[in-house]
């Protein structure tokens, strides 16, 4: 077993996104307190493809050794890799988690279970621990040095040179939802937006505030969006600086996947939604009057600047 602590990141623009720099963070001062070593882990060369990720991150551990740990994130890839890779190694996997700590010599992840109405805290017995984090489950970018000067090390691996089958085409959507979950500001949709053509207010507003646009299950299960503008526990888990949720009740598995966000604004036509208990700012109203007047007032401010 090798003194490491892996961090499976994704880039974007040649740097880590916000959720890898949280868990390069959280990596770091895990290992600080062992005297282990913090690696960053990138996947390249192609698409992703389970069997080539999961083969390559195998070659990986067969030539340096078994690490204490691996962290990724909890993107759709993640949620697929991560469990497989645990079987084959024979070795623990905890997903969603939001917290992390030593108990003795054994790592501890703490996650939410029973639809996040409560919290457990487990202890790995093997190793490598193998989790999948919530984003926004430790400290923000921005504290962190480029790994250089903390002299964490670098690993790349070009997927495509291990078998498995070749992916020779993705199609995108025309959807902005790609990055939901690393948006620093969501603008989401509910019922209360009454149909598919009224999300174009939605659109216009995420546009003037440079915002990704996010939609309620009732919303995708209706066909109107599409599932990857999903927030919720059967879709994206974010944790942006802003949340605004438009005409959007506020069930439980909704909240699940937004109650980190940092400022939360509710705009609803009933005073008892339950969105609002969830929200640092409310606003009572009808979503289809509301946002239109915010865009057009956003818009104006920006334009005085």
């Amino acid at each position: 077993m090798t003194n490491e602590i892996w961090v499976l990141c994704k880039i974007k623009d040649g740097q880590p996104t916000r959720t890898s720099k949280q868990m390069l963070n959280a990596a770091g001062a895990l290992a600080a307190e062992k005297d282990l070593a913090p690696v960053k882990i990138v996947l390249g060369g192609e698409p992703y493809e389970a069997t080539r990720h999961l083969a390559a991150l195998g070659q990986l551990i067969d030539s340096r050794g078994k690490p204490w740990a691996i962290l990724a994130g909890a993107g759709a890839n993640d949620l697929e890799l991560m469990p497989r890779l645990a079987a084959r190694l024979r070795t623990g996997y905890a997903g969603s988690v939001v917290g992390l700590r030593w108990e003795g010599d054994r790592l501890a992840a703490k996650r939410p279970v029973y639809g996040g109405r409560a919290y457990e805290e487990i202890a790995f017995v093997q190793t490598p621990a193998l989790v999948t984090v919530r984003p926004g489950a430790f400290s923000q970018p921005g504290e962190l040095d480029p790994p250089e000067t903390m002299g964490m090390e670098t690993v790349a691996i070009d997927v495509s040179q291990s078998p498995g089958p070749v992916v020779l085409e993705q199609e995108a959507t025309a959807s902005t939802a790609e990055d939901l979950s690393e948006a620093p500001r969501v603008v989401a949709g509910g019922r209360g937006m009454g149909t598919a053509g009224n999300f174009k207010l939605i659109e216009e507003l995420a546009d003037a505030l440079g915002a990704a646009v996010g939609a309620s299950r009732a919303v995708v299960d209706a066909g109107w969006r599409p599932h990857d503008e999903q927030v919720g526990k059967s879709g994206k888990t974010i944790c942006p600086e802003l949340y605004i949720a438009c005409g959007i009740s506020g069930a439980i598995h909704h909240v699940l996947g937004m109650n980190t966000a940092k400022v939360v604004v509710a705009i609803n036509t009933d005073p008892e939604a339950p969105i609002f208990k969830n929200a640092d700012y409310g606003l009572v109203g009808d979503a289809l009057k509301v946002v239109p007047a915010l865009t057009q007032a956003l818009k104006q401010s920006l334009n005085k600047e």
